[in-house]
């Protein structure tokens, strides 16, 4: 039985392959095992290569037992014995190492990009509904009213982590394992910091044991790949919850929805419920390569070669999963009245109450007594805090002032959340300025690697 190492799976890394076969022609040329001439046929042929194969005019053969094996095979059928000049000083295991990690350092900006639509879509509708008044829950029951448009921020926030992880990642795998052949460096390709130089690293892998065995930068990636969908899935889950008529918070686009096959009434939120799968998927990956790298001996292992799978799902996930619950947010519409009418259920105006009594110097132990009581005096008799009479209060506690009721209003509570990160519009229109700040720095940071996002 021969299991395959991913020859057809692995052909999207044929860019990656010829660009480090590029650096190496270069390579050889300086340690004068290719002649200039030599060097300049070889790097031609490779980028027509190249050209070829993104046309879909090039493919891999069934009898090639990978990319590195495919590439080669071709070279040597049009350049003959010269092109056959290119394998010496490098290995399958330093290839294999740069592939993946030059493709993911390139995939980084443009999955910045991804999130940074999906934040702008966050931030444009909460702009919508900064002064928007929602409940807001703990452990799922009604707590204290918040704007929905702060709510939505909410979910922004772990967006800008992630695009920091990203920037981050690829900050943090600028080493390039060219040179580093089988495991124990080359004896021919002796200045690896130039061709790391010509691939965009920041410069050579220190250890080369370390280049062609390490893959914890594809584990970071799966991490920030997992953490994103993760963050996602809980945003789809809220979106479900709106969505529902028990809720009634939102209505979807119908292009974001879809029908029941039996019951003609419904709108299902699928594009929502696939997002929270993808993110059980992902996280599957992650699980996978860590699995895959644990108890692994140095150098290089064949069971590396499951770094590709995984990456691979990674990116096209995000690819399906971003612009999709982009569109949903960017297109769905808020219903504010009812947004509104929920936001005083459940009490949820009894903390204004205790903060009340605080600043009239009552020990807030004492005040959240004081405040339970006056509930259950409202619950007894059938009535909400923001109704109550003077009297009512007064008979609850003589410390529940006539003023208090100025204090038991949506607005009110919304307004006195005016610190720092507070739900008070102003304080989210501030957050929102912030946040698109930072998207815009991270857009032009992406779109400021060279070659690296058209």
């Amino acid at each position: 039985m021969r299991l395959s190492s991913g020859g057809l799976a692995h052909q999207r890394l044929v860019p990656q392959d010829i660009a480090g076969s590029l650096a190496h022609a270069a390579e050889l040329e300086r340690a004068g095992l290719l002649t200039p001439e030599e060097r300049r046929v070889i790097s031609d042929t490779l980028e027509a290569m190249r050209n070829e194969f993104l046309a879909g005019q090039l493919a891999i053969g069934a009898g090639d037992e990978d990319i590195h094996t495919f590439l080669e095979r071709v070279l040597v059928e049009r350049l003959g014995t010269t092109g056959a000049k290119l394998r010496a000083g490098r290995s399958r295991n330093d290839q294999a190492a740069n592939n993946l990690k030059l493709y993911l350092r390139q995939e980084t900006p443009r999955l910045v990009l991804l999130l940074g639509e999906m934040g702008a879509a966050l931030a444009a509708q909460a702009e919508l509904h900064a002064a928007t008044v929602a409940p807001g829950f703990t452990h799922l029951q009604s707590a204290q009213p918040v704007t929905f448009g702060h709510w939505l921020m909410a979910h922004a926030q772990p967006l800008l982590r992630n695009i920091s992880r990203l920037q981050d990642f690829l900050a943090r795998t600028g080493e390039c394992p060219l040179g580093a052949a089988a495991l124990a460096g080359s004896a021919i390709a002796l200045s690896p910091a130039l061709s790391a130089r010509q691939l965009g690293y920041a410069g050579p892998a220190e250890n080369s044991v370390d280049a062609v065995s390490a893959r914890d930068h594809v584990a970071e990636f799966l991490f920030i790949a997992a953490m994103t969908l993760t963050d996602l899935s809980r945003l789809a889950e809220e979106i479900t919850l709106w969505a529902s008529r028990q809720f009634g918070w939102i209505e979807l686009d119908d292009a974001f929805a879809t029908g029941s096959s039996i019951m003609p009434q419904k709108k299902n939120p699928d594009i929502a419920e696939l997002s929270r799968g993808r993110a059980a998927r992902l996280i599957g990956d992650l699980v996978a390569m860590l699995g895959a790298i644990k108890g692994l001996p140095l150098a290089y292992n064949r069971d590396l070669a499951e770094d590709k799978r995984a990456a691979f799902d990674a990116i096209d996930v995000l690819d399906e999963v971003l612009p999709a619950l982009t569109g949903l947010v960017r297109t769905m519409t808020v219903r504010s009245e009812r947004l509104r009418a929920q936001a005083g259920e459940g009490f949820s105006l009894a903390t204004e109450v205790a903060d009340y009594l605080a600043r009239k110097g009552v020990p807030f132990a004492e005040a959240h007594e004081i405040t339970g009581t006056l509930v259950r005096h409202c619950e007894d008799h059938g009535l909400a805090l923001e109704t109550l009479s003077t009297a009512d209060l007064a008979a609850v506690d003589p410390r529940l002032g006539p003023d208090l009721p100025a204090h038991l209003s949506l607005d009110a509570a919304i307004a006195a959340r005016s610190g720092h990160g507070g739900t008070a519009p102003a304080r989210v229109r501030e957050q929102i300025v912030a946040a698109r700040s930072r998207l815009a720095a991270a857009q032009a940071w992406a779109k400021g690697r060279p070659g690296e996002v058209t």
